[in-house]
């Protein structure tokens, strides 16, 4: 039997039950080995020294946060379209069937793969550096599945990959003992100030900074938005403003895509 070759990045403990091979389509393989073990309960205790956060997802910065924090979007998926596209351009003249066919898939199939690596690698990083740094973080419950409906922002959105995102900050608010709360998607955190409570109708999309009419504060439209969903989570301030309709919340997204080209990015709130 011809040994094989294999990176074994953590040590195997307990009992191994089943292993699945996997191959992905730029030809690598991967081992999952099942085992079986006692593993003691571990209940996370919550970071004393953390603080409570709002944080606010957007497409111009990846996020924001209460304190004024802000993580750029990388934009992984657009920085690689160009090559991408020449590679697919190049796969697709191939003959069906061939050699060099297949070598065409397997360059392609390896674009996407790191894509999604660098896009896996930054949220692990940005989603541990919240966890565990904080107390409790606060963020807005976006509809996902609807928002990509709409073809002008759906590469966009599924290129941030949002979901992924707050799916790491849930799991490893468990371990680390940060509180994930959601707030109601339709809570009008941007137009809110958030130190008066003043509803500033005329808020438009295009609008990245404006100055409160009541108390005269002016503020960063997303870190107003984080704060907001801070005071919201715990109770401080009440549901303000009814729910949008689809047509509306369509019409928000295509007024405002933030794509790097001068337009600026839309805030789901």
């Amino acid at each position: 039997m011809t040994p094989i070759k294999m990176v074994i990045h953590r040590e195997i403990l307990g009992t191994p039950k089943n292993i699945t091979i996997s191959k992905t389509p730029s030809g690598k393989y991967y081992a999952s080995i099942v085992t079986e073990q006692d593993v003691p309960p571990q209940v996370a205790t919550v970071n004393p020294e953390g603080d409570k956060i709002g944080l606010d997802l957007g497409l111009k910065e990846f996020a924001i946060t209460s304190k004024g924090e802000k993580f750029e979007n990388p934009r992984y998926f657009q920085k690689s379209l160009r090559r991408l596209k020449i590679r697919q351009r190049r796969l697709s003249r191939k003959q069906k069937g061939s050699s060099n066919r297949n070598k065409a898939r397997v360059t392609v199939a390896k674009i996407h793969e790191k894509v999604a690596n660098q896009r896996q690698d930054y949220q692990h990083k940005i989603s541990l550096k919240l966890t565990s740094e904080n107390q409790r973080i606060s963020a807005e419950s976006l509809n996902i599945k609807g928002m990509v409906k709409n073809r002008k922002l759906a590469k966009q959105i599924t290129d941030v990959g949002w979901g992924n995102f707050l799916t790491m900050l849930e799991y490893k608010g468990d371990i680390y003992g940060c509180e994930i709360h959601y707030v109601d998607r339709f809570f009008p955190s941007s137009k809110r100030c958030s130190n008066c409570g003043y509803i500033k109708q005329d808020l438009t999309l295009a609008i990245r900074e404006w100055e409160c009419r009541e108390c005269k504060s002016f503020w960063d439209k997303d870190i107003n938005a984080a704060l907001n969903l801070m005071l919201f989570s715990e109770s401080k301030i009440p549901l303000e403003e009814g729910k949008s309709t689809p047509d509306q919340l369509v019409a928000r997204l295509e007024m405002n895509r933030g794509t790097g080209s001068g337009q600026e990015a839309p805030s789901f709130a």
